[in-house]
């Protein structure tokens, strides 16, 4: 809303030695002392006549004189009206300030001069061209010097309350924050949010912050500038916690915490395919959990990086995968003392009879399995060939046909098929996600599989259930299983074959 009002006189009031409410009382006579121009001792000469008293360059004004009377204080430490015959204007002192302030309402005579507290005595002082305090020389309104001075220094008016400008209004959880600036041509003498005085910046900038309960909370922001006018705005919050669903939060994993012994004859295969060339069905975040188990097994297994090799999606083909196997994994095991890692997250897939389990590549093809997938029997031989010292296996797949997204791999066969237990080759342990027919799930909150997220932070410490400092496969498995049947509402259950007390975690 726009405020207009017409001709402002402004003279600004500079408070010598003390300020003007706090004047020694023992003094007789107490004046305001303007030193002003002569546009303003126009206005003055015109409006007050007798109460004023013009000695040389300066006007006085006595404070008990009958156009001075005290009204109201409103952001101000001093507010007192001023009446003259045809206009009427204010005496204040804003709040925290040290000038004194005199406005007077006139439409074509806008002046600014300084003020100041003096006492009769002072006055006599400052008479140096008076005879008296009744001589006083008068100044010709019509004079051609006179207009002259008038057209030269009259000022632009300000006749608006102050502008509020919000730039920004937001919650941070239960805090709302406001943040802006307030202008005025004449100046801000105070600005109220909430009831609450605020302190400007140098620029007039801002920022205010306040609880929002749920419900949300509406907060009027009031400006007022030297001059009482008033400019006022509103700011809403809303926290919307009615439509908000309670979130779990899950620790992010870090292999880093621990030193560990270092295996240099160890080595690690590690695959994650999330999207597949010949099935739209995705292995969500899997590619996320081969790429992060692969700084566990550095970092936590004590494998040298120079001795894992990864396969990601697309280079996850199955020429590629054989190739790993038949070519690298063969001629980098040191026979009876290398320690070997297998990690496959992505689709696995059952025969229809289930006595057959498969894991499926990047460029494999659901409904061809006994040509495009990797027997998951072939590939345990393929690695018991190379005579590795142990081999852990850790398979965050299941064979019952579902995905991650509970989609099926083969449109054709909606029935989940159940996998059969097979045996696993001596010294193998072998740590798969879920059993024969259940479906291996993602946990969305993490970006990482069920089974991988908890077998990765068991590996940080946690799956240390004696304190030892070292972590068995038995003790890993039952830190998963425990926290992915939690998680899973009972319906994936983390499964172990081979030796259960073989240590795969050593922390020094």
């Amino acid at each position: 809303m726009k405020y207009k009002i017409f001709g402002t006189m402004i003279l600004l009031i500079n408070v010598v030695g003390f300020s003007f409410f706090c004047i020694n009382a023992a003094l007789a006579v107490n004046y305001f002392s303007l030193e002003t121009n002569p546009p303003c001792q126009i206005l003055l000469e015109r409006e007050f006549q007798e109460e004023i008293i013009f000695s040389g360059d300066s006007v006085f004004i006595e404070q008990t004189s009958d156009v001075i009377q005290e009204k109201y204080k409103l952001g101000f430490d001093y507010f007192a009206e001023l009446r003259g015959l045809g206009r009427t204007g204010s005496i204040h002192k804003v709040l925290g300030g040290d000038d004194l302030v005199l406005v007077i309402h006139d439409r074509d005579l806008p002046c600014r001069a300084l003020l100041s507290v003096v006492s009769d005595e002072m006055l006599l002082a400052n008479r140096q061209y008076a005879s008296d305090f009744n001589g006083v020389e008068k100044i010709d309104n019509g004079s051609a010097q006179n207009q002259e001075i008038l057209n030269n220094e009259i000022l632009p008016m300000d006749n608006e309350p102050p502008e509020i400008v919000m730039s920004a209004i937001l919650n941070e959880g239960k805090q709302g924050i406001i943040r802006g600036r307030v202008t005025d041509e004449s100046g801000v003498a105070e600005l109220i949010i909430d009831g609450s005085k605020v302190i400007l910046g140098i620029n007039g900038n801002f920022e205010f912050k306040t609880f929002v309960p749920s419900s949300g909370l509406e907060v009027e922001v009031k400006a007022t500038d030297i001059r009482g006018f008033t400019a006022i705005a509103f700011a809403s919050f809303d926290r919307n916690e009615n439509n908000l669903a309670p979130l779990l939060t899950f620790d992010r994993l870090n292999p880093l915490g621990k030193k560990v012994q270092s295996k240099p004859a160890a080595l690690a295969l590690i695959v994650g395919v999330a999207k597949y060339e010949n099935t739209n069905a995705k292995a969500l975040f899997a590619d996320n959990d081969a790429l992060m188990f692969r700084d566990f097994a550095s970092a936590v297994l004590g494998i040298p990086e120079s001795r894992i090799h990864t396969l990601i999606n697309s280079g996850a083909d199955e020429r590629k995968l054989y190739l790993s196997l038949k070519n690298w994994l063969s001629r980098a095991v040191k026979q009876n003392q290398s320690d070997v890692y297998i990690f496959f997250a992505g689709h696995g897939l059952a025969s229809d009879d289930g006595e057959q389990m498969y894991l499926l590549p990047y460029d494999g093809a659901p409904e061809l399995l006994d040509r495009t997938a990797i027997l998951r029997e072939e590939l345990f031989d393929d690695i018991a060939s190379a005579n590795p010292r142990s081999v852990t296996v850790f398979l965050d797949t299941c064979y019952s046909g579902t995905t991650r997204s509970t989609d099926m791999l083969i449109a054709s066969r909606p029935i989940a098929i159940k996998a059969l237990k097979q045996s696993v080759p001596d010294g193998f342990t072998v740590m798969t996600a879920a059993a024969g027919d259940q479906t291996a799930k993602p946990l969305e909150e993490a970006k990482h599989g069920l089974f991988s997220y908890f077998l990765m932070k068991g590996m940080e410490g946690e799956a240390d259930a004696n304190k030892d400092n070292q972590i068995t496969a038995g003790e890993l498995h039952s830190y998963v299983q425990t926290n992915v049947i939690q998680q899973s509402s009972g319906s994936q259950t983390p499964e172990l074959q081979g030796d259960a007390d073989r240590v795969l975690v050593q922390f020094q």
